[in-house]
Order: C-alpha cells, then structure tokens, then sequence
C-alpha cells in the first residue's frame, strides 16, 4: 500500500519558525509513529539504504529570509508518505484519529484536518501496489513518449559525492527504480539509468534553483518547477516502465534526502505544460 498523509495544521497565535523545517517535519514524523509503535520509530530512524517514507517541510505561511511566520487563525500542512504496508497502517491511524495539536520546531500548533483523500487535499492519497502496476505496466497501459514531473520542493542528486541539482533523466528515473526495487512487490528492469541516460532526453523545462537545509552539512542547492522528458524511441515496455516509476514519484519523492523535505514530486498531467 502507498499513502499519502497530508496534516494541515492552524496558529493559535503568532508563530515565528525557521523556514528550512525539513529536520523538524521528520523528528515529528518519527515522533507520530512512535505513539503507536516505539520499534518501528527506532527502525526507521536507523533504517540504511532508501527509507519507506517521505516529509515534507511546512508548507504556506509567509516570511523573508531564514524566517517563516504564521498569524492567528493561518494554516499551513505537513505530508507524509508510506511506502510500505506496516507504515502505511499507521498513516491511516494518523487520518482516522489524529492528535489535537502538534509541536514543530518548538511551535504548538493545533491539527485541523489529517486526510489520505484526494479530493480533500490535492497532495493527499492512497494507492496499491497492484494498483499502480495494473494500470502502468497492463497490457491496454499506454506506453508515452513524453514524461511531465513538477518539483514541488529542492530536488538534487548525490552523485559520487558531488551534489547535482539538475533533473538528468538517468538520475532522476535512477532514483525512482532504487526506491522501487526496495519496497515494491514487482521488480522492473536494473538497466532503467542506462535506457535513460541513453534514450531519454530533456525536452523542456521551467526550472529555478532553490537553497535547502536538509541536514547538519548545512545549506544545499536544488531545482524546483517542470520538466518534460521525451523518449527516443517507440519501445513499449521502456515507456511504460518509465510512466510507472513517474507515477511513483507521487509516494516515493525523487533525489536526495526526500524525508527531510527535499524531492516532493509527482506526475504532471497533460495540461499542466511547462
């Protein structure tokens, strides 16, 4: 099961907060679960390799510089992504019951709505695995020649220890086949970086760079905004691996450090051209 928890959450107050809260959004994240299940938090926290999950960093409020403010009655969300069955449980638990109020970065703030719906919170949703590959991967799946993904936050890569903030196809669809392979029931081809680095281009884009601090190396450089990729050839199966893994992205993020608030993206429908 995928999830997608999306917390929106209100001031009682005047609210002064560190604009870069990718750090805070992920110890309240691991503080969530660990109500429910202690081990599982602790598991997560130590967990090596691509984590079963994503978190986002605030979003809405107002500010300038290092500083992010939230007046009297404003909100703001947080969203959180499951990759697994287990985790996902315990997001659905979340949307079900939430708690009254939550503490960020210092900051009591109260919970007004928790959902999984789509229909309530474009960046809110659930999905099976079977799902997904039942309507990317199915014989009548279509098989496109062009790939649009919005990157809603910094999005970068870790590449031989350099730090890349630039949406290369071999990276980008590179990083979605990792966290496939790890939590996926269906594995997909391993020579996915390849076929991208060779048979995939940028086609257009609507890019900006945008600093992030995502961890104790301080202040990152990464890309928010739209990208087209375009096939260079007709194979059905690439094109519809590649649709699968960009619809994944939704669940999975992209790129480095996506649960501290780097790599929210998803799938850009076909109006929505950059």
């Amino acid at each position: 099961m995928l999830t997608s928890l999306v917390i929106t959450l209100e001031a009682p107050h005047t609210v002064r907060l560190n604009r870069y809260l990718g750090r805070a959004s992920h110890a309240l994240f691991l503080r969530l679960v660990q109500r429910r299940d202690a081990a599982l938090a602790e598991a997560l926290h130590n967990a090596p390799g691509p984590r079963p999950f994503t978190c986002s960093a605030l979003v809405g409020g107002h500010g300038r510089e290092q500083t992010l403010t939230l007046e009297p009655g404003e909100t703001a969300w947080l969203r959180y992504t499951g990759l697994t069955a287990e985790l996902s449980a315990h997001l659905c638990a979340l949307a079900n019951d939430p708690p009254e109020q939550v503490e960020l970065d210092g900051a009591s703030l109260r919970v007004v709505q928790a959902t999984l719906d789509g229909a309530e919170h474009p960046w809110a949703g659930k999905c099976s695995y079977r799902a997904l590959v039942e309507e990317r991967l199915g014989p009548e799946a279509p098989a496109p020649r062009r790939l649009r993904l919005t990157f809603a936050s910094p999005t970068a890569f870790r590449s031989q220890g350099v730090n890349i903030p630039l949406p290369l196809p071999h990276l980008v669809f590179g990083s979605l086949l990792q966290r496939w392979q790890a939590f996926a029931p269906v594995a997909v081809s391993a020579e996915v970086p390849r076929y991208a680095a060779e048979r995939v281009a940028l086609s257009q884009y609507r890019l900006r760079s945008r600093p992030w601090e995502a961890h104790e190396a301080g202040v990152q450089i990464g890309f928010t905004g739209q990208v087209t990729f375009a096939r260079l050839d007709s194979d059905r199966y690439w094109g519809r691996v590649l649709s699968l893994l960009a619809a994944y992205a939704f669940y999975a993020g992209v790129g480095a450090h996506t649960t501290m608030g780097m790599g929210q993206a998803r799938w850009a429908a076909p109006e929505e051209r950059p």
